[in-house]
Parts: structure tokens; sequence; C-alpha cells
């Protein structure tokens, strides 16, 4: 790992220490795991997204982190985050390390996931699955983590037109359960906590897709 990005997985460790992630009760709920990857490109540090392809049965063609659903096997939802991780930008186990398990959601087809924050390897190579991904979509983490870059938009959803707090970034729309993951860092980090990630990040600088 670089010292960069080392530094910015201490900072944000640093940030979410002394608080217990939120976990909520929801028995009928699905459960599924998703990671929140930080990437180094071009000496910057990345948030690495994936748009899912129009086919998929759950939130198609919508912008969100790689995961899923659990499966009988994974003995907890750390494991099921890397699992799918591999499976759908082929980045696995030994080139992913995890910062820090985040609050818990429910989304609005009862899925109730657990995020987990980590962190790859630079130089890791990505290898997307087409059945899964159409493309990544990478944005700075200085963007993520300015509040200013999130604003009211209108978003169509399974023909309903939907008023939601979403980030844009050169034509993308992260909305939805993915969105509200995004927010609540920002909430927990608070004005401190991310001016610290921000300065061990080495401040602003632009993504790409």
């Amino acid at each position: 790992m670089s010292e960069r990005l080392a530094n910015t997985a201490q900072a944000l460790a640093a940030a979410l220490s002394g608080r217990q992630p939120r976990s909520l009760d929801s028995p009928d709920a699905r459960p599924a795991a998703v990671l929140m990857p930080l990437w180094e490109d071009d000496g910057r540090v990345q948030v690495v997204f994936t748009k899912r392809t129009a086919t998929l049965p759950h939130h198609a063609g919508q912008i969100s982190f790689p995961g899923g659903m659990s499966d009988p096997e994974d003995p907890d939802p750390e494991t099921t985050a890397l699992r799918e991780t591999c499976a759908e930008i082929g980045v696995c186990q030994g080139l992913v390390e995890v910062v820090a398990r985040l609050d818990q959601l429910l989304t609005i087809t009862n899925f109730l996931v657990t995020p987990f924050l980590g962190v790859i390897a630079p130089g890791a190579p990505f290898r997307p699955n087409p059945v899964e991904v159409e493309r990544l979509v990478v944005v700075p983490l200085a963007k993520v983590l300015d509040p200013a870059s999130y604003r009211p938009t209108e978003v169509r959803w399974q023909g309903m037109s939907l008023s939601q707090t979403a980030l844009e970034h050169q034509g993308d729309i992260i909305w939805g359960a993915t969105g509200r993951m995004l927010l609540n860092l920002l909430e927990i980090l608070g004005d401190e906590g991310r001016s610290r990630v921000l300065a061990a990040a080495g401040g602003n600088g632009q993504g790409r897709t």
C-alpha cells in the first residue's frame, strides 16, 4: 500500500474509532454486504463504484458499490463483501484491506446491507464481470467527502419520480442506498474528521471513469 493510501486509511480508522456502527433489527430482510473501496490512481485517492448492467434483477443500471447478497456459507458480512468484490470487479482477498464497518441500512427492496470501508492495493488488476458490471465509476475522495457535492435531484425508478439527495459525477448520478451510505459517512466523520482524512489523502483532485 502506498504511503498516501495508508495515511488515508489510518485517518479514516482514527475518525471512526470509538463509535459502534449502527445495526438494524430487520429479520425479514435479505442480508447483503458491500465494500466502499478506496484506491490510489495518478497520486490521488479515489472511490471506486460500479455501474450495474441493465439486465440485473435488482437495482439495474444504478451506480453502486461492489457487493451483494450473503450466501449461507458466508460466516459473516465482511466475507460477503470481499467475496462479492472479487466476483464483480476481480479484486480479490489479499488485494483488499478492510478499514472499518459502517452503519447498516435497509433498502427499498428489503435488503439489509452492511457496508465496509476498505482500501485496494495500488496496481491491483480490475476485471469487471460483464454480467453484473457495465463499467467502473471512479470518483475523487475529495469530491465524495465534500458536502457541497450533494444536491437535490429528481431520479426515475420503476416509473416513479423520486426526489433524492444525490452525488453527480461526469454524468453519473449516485443515489439511493449508495448515496445514503455516502451521506451517512459524511455525518459520522463530521467536519473535523473529513478535514483530517482529506489532509491525509493530499487534498483535491479530479477522477476519471
